[in-house]
């Protein structure tokens, strides 16, 4: 509390007005899902692969689904049957994504290839022998403070171009 008066106190009540539930410059749940679902758009046409579903929802960045909340979306395609193409193919989705702006200093930890653009991280699954479909997931700024368990809807079908 001291330190948000303190802010306060130095730089006005802008710093106070960008500062809600504990997450500076706050986003709108539309602003979270155009986020995402921007990045997703653009990260679909640089792979340049058939999309089977791709997929939006707001998920929580916390436990017990509690705010703040976060634009996340999940492209799926079907990799080649082959897993010597599948695996080839999926190599070149990360030099692709790179060309695009895509840089691989994420500080995303994660198991899977995570490269960064604009705040969003893109998380790269490589095909895998025991599952049909191979994906990319999208996960925007934990900075939708508006969002709750109630109110964050359903996951909502997306169709990209």
């Amino acid at each position: 509390m001291i330190t948000i008066a303190t802010a306060t106190l130095l730089a006005g009540c802008d710093t106070l007005n960008a500062l809600a539930n504990g997450v500076l410059h706050p986003m709108t749940p539309q602003q979270s899902r155009s986020q995402v679902v921007d990045a997703a758009t653009e990260v679909s046409q640089l792979i340049a692969k058939p999309i089977e579903s791709a997929y939006f929802w707001r998920g929580s960045c916390s436990d017990g689904d509690q705010d703040p909340f976060r634009g996340e979306v999940r492209i799926s395609y079907r990799p080649p049957a082959d897993p010597r193409a599948a695996a080839a193919e999926f190599e070149d989705m990360t030099p692709r994504l790179r060309r695009g702006g895509w840089a691989a200093d994420s500080d995303f930890l994660s198991h899977s290839t995570a490269l960064t653009k604009g705040a969003v991280n893109a998380l790269l699954s490589p095909p895998d022998a025991s599952v049909a479909m191979a994906s990319v997931e999208l996960l925007g700024e934990c900075r939708d403070t508006t969002t709750t368990k109630a109110t964050k809807g359903d996951v909502e079908d997306l169709r990209l171009s």
